[in-house]
């Protein structure tokens, strides 16, 4: 939520230049009275087909459908100059529909937001001379909700331990590798797609989850250069190069369920700078 905005209560629904639930820098106050979309679970869309000549229907993966949100609410502005300053302000939502805008959500528990844009026009109704009824409606074609905190997190290929130091003592200890591995927490209730980069130079760099066994690896050899893995969007780009051909066969696109997930970073050679960084967000239905 903008600075310029103080919250009346929670939540608060902000999307570019409002913030339903709060007093605007005019001194307009925007009280959601009805909210349908947010806290729901969208839709679903199933493509059973019906047995001709038997009961039920075939089985077939079901797809969620975008996340429509619809708030409504009343303004009641200080002045009528106010109140026609507030139309405006809620008219300029999203107004570029061309391109998605964040839309956050601040509860007592979450900060979460979407990617969306406007589904439908701003509704407005006068009540009195500063009073104003209002509807806004949003689409996310991504239903998922995803925390307002991006993580990152980095490490090294594993590197041999400092192994035993002489006069040896028993019982001995030649330690663990350093290094190679990450462990990732999701806090959401759904698998969360993070994007992995991985920097050289390393020959044959493997992305593993340890605890399925799953895998992204690549046959290429990374100078002092940069991979980039989108798991969302399934894209292997070495600056404005398509690299997906040189995934191997087997690869995964492995997502971070809730809970943690131990990652390793593998190559087949590399120097001590070779990285893999991952960023992600917690991630809710």
């Amino acid at each position: 939520m903008t600075a310029d905005f103080t919250a009346l209560q929670l939540p608060v629904y902000a999307a570019d230049v409002w913030a339903g639930n709060t007093v605007d820098p005019d001194g307009v106050e925007w009280w959601v009275t009805k909210e349908q979309g947010w806290n729901d679970s969208p839709d679903m869309r199933l493509g059973l087909v019906d047995k001709a000549r038997a009961d039920g229907a075939f089985d077939s993966p079901g797809y969620r459908s975008p996340r429509v949100i619809t708030l409504e609410g009343l303004a009641i502005a200080p002045s009528w100059e106010a109140k026609e300053l507030a139309k405006n302000r809620l008219a300029a939502v999203f107004a570029d529909a061309t391109v998605l805008g964040t839309f956050q959500v601040r509860e007592r528990l979450f900060d979460r937001q979407v990617r969306a844009r406007l589904s439908n026009h701003a509704k407005m109704a006068d009540r009195t001379r500063t009073t104003f009824e209002w509807s806004l409606q949003l689409t996310a074609p991504d239903p998922m909700r995803y925390g307002s905190v991006a993580y990152q997190a980095n490490c090294g290929l594993p590197r041999p331990s400092a192994g035993e130091t002489f006069p040896w003592t028993f019982p001995l200890d030649f330690g663990a590798p350093v290094g190679g591995a990450l462990l990732l927490a999701n806090q959401g209730t759904a698998p969360a797609q993070p994007i992995w980069t991985i920097q050289g130079p390393c020959a044959q760099p493997a992305i593993v989850n340890q605890n399925t066994g799953q895998r992204l690896s690549f046959s290429l050899t990374l100078g002092a250069e940069t991979l980039y893995v989108d798991t969302t969007a399934r894209t292997v780009l070495l600056g404005d190069a398509s690299r997906r051909s040189t995934l191997e066969p087997g690869s995964s696109w492995f997502t971070l369920p809730p809970g943690s997930t131990s990652v390793a970073f593998e190559a087949a050679d590399g120097a001590a700078t070779a990285t893999l960084i991952a960023y992600w967000r917690d991630t809710w239905i």
